[in-house]
């Protein structure tokens, strides 16, 4: 028997990404009244400037093995995917040690596995609040195309395309007369590719988002233009202070304020590892047409999205600060390879740096903190956060309210960081 909810209790959230307003979604469906807090518009962070996909796919995580591999291109080089702020390196070394050490294959085993987990109750989260807020027309179910150059490369990413398999991604293997008759414009320089039929992508990431947040208004939910800047707990609830000096009463508050999270004093969040893996694309506006669904260049994890904006062409991981400006490198990478995968010459209409949030292990910290009462944790979920933020509301809102989660969630416990 689950405690009685007292439907006066008030929760607030820091953030107004997909992750916060999901977990608001949620917790209204739970009864509660609920104030999202964030000085900008739903949405224009992280989730702006995604790749779009649900990838319901992406249980390996990025620091696997091969990274520990010396010939690997993971870490070096100007043609190299991920990329490692050497400065960042230098300040950061506990992260990056931590990272480095869940590299190892008992680690990453146990990583995909429990992102498995969260991925096979993507829908089960997103679906019902996209549902409610009417939004399905952003949605495509267009598939998503995996593409490789050489046989020898098909076959050395097998291993781990057949881990997905295991946990539930189907694919089917084509050959480059399939790849052309289904993406013309593609260059015919690849030689297998992997159709994912099931994957679903958003056209317009934000504007999801927007409308998830306008159904959320529309149901009584406050929103607050703010920056928080701590919690500080009092004998009938706690205070949530603005940096502006002003301060919330509330009785519970969920921290979903993606790599900004640490910022935030009186809620333990300091003790978590949290960094930022730092996302780019590139945009065309108007070409949205050359493809007709997600495709990756898979040797330098390169995806071509189309959307309502445009052709963006999104990727690469670099592991660096907040405060640390665009890597020109990475924008010149991308505009590279969109060359030499669709001939685009021309230079993109915008480009786009954004931040997000990652630990050492590539899972999310959610549920509740032990140290700082009634306080909540809903961040971490790295390139994922598009993907994970309905299950993540849900979860939240079961946990809050006092009742049993409907999965394991003991994986992504910020105990795990003693």
């Amino acid at each position: 028997m689950y405690p009685e909810l007292d439907s006066n209790l008030h929760v607030a959230i820091a953030g107004a990404g997909i992750v916060g307003v999901s977990c608001a979604l949620w917790l209204q469906e739970k009864g509660f009244k609920v104030t999202l807090i964030d000085k900008n518009d739903p949405g224009s962070g992280a989730t702006s400037g995604c790749a779009c996909t649900l990838a319901t796919y992406g249980c390996i995580p990025v620091n696997d093995l091969e990274v520990l591999d010396p010939s690997s291109r993971s870490l070096f080089g100007v043609d190299s995917p991920l990329r490692i702020d050497p400065w960042h390196v230098f300040t950061h070394l506990p992260w990056l040690i931590a990272f480095m050490k869940n590299c190892r294959k008992p680690k990453v085993e146990y990583t995909t596995r429990h992102l498995a987990s969260l991925l096979g109750k993507t829908s089960e989260g997103l679906m019902p609040l996209i549902k409610r807020a009417g939004t399905e027309g952003l949605l495509s179910n267009t598939g998503f195309l995996d593409l490789y150059e050489t046989q020898s490369e098909f076959e050395h990413g097998l291993p781990k395309q057949r881990r997905r398999a295991e946990y539930g991604a189907r694919f089917q293997e084509l050959d480059a007369r399939e790849i052309q008759e289904l993406e013309p414009a593609v260059k015919p320089t690849f030689h297998r590719g992997l159709l994912y039929e099931d994957i679903v992508h958003v056209k317009h990431p934000q504007k999801l988002v927007e409308n998830l947040f306008e159904h959320f208004l529309a149901s009584g939910g406050q929103h607050i233009r703010e920056m928080v800047q701590g919690l500080l707990h009092t004998e009938d609830g706690m205070k949530i202070f603005m940096c502006s000096k002003r301060f919330l009463r509330a009785n519970r508050f969920v921290i979903c304020a993606g790599a900004h999270s640490r910022k935030i004093e009186g809620c333990d969040v300091e003790r978590i590892p949290l960094g930022t893996e730092r996302g780019y694309h590139i945009q065309f506006a108007g070409l949205e047409h050359l493809v007709s669904r997600p495709i990756c260049w898979n040797r330098y994890a390169f995806y071509a999205v189309p959307m309502q904006l445009g052709l963006r062409m999104a990727g690469t991981v670099e592991i660096s600060g907040l405060d640390k400006p665009k890597t020109p490198e990475r924008i010149e990478y991308m505009k590279d390879k969109a060359n030499r995968m669709f001939g685009l010459s021309e230079q993109p209409d915008s480009d786009w740096l954004g931040f997000r949030p990652t630990l050492p292990d590539a899972l999310p910290v959610i549920g509740a903190s032990t140290k700082a009462p009634n306080t909540y944790y809903a961040f971490g979920h790295q390139h994922l956060g598009l993907t994970l933020a309905g299950i993540t509301g849900k979860l939240i809102s079961e946990i809050v309210a006092g009742e049993k989660p409907s999965m394991d969630i003991l994986p992504y416990s910020a105990n795990r960081f003693k």
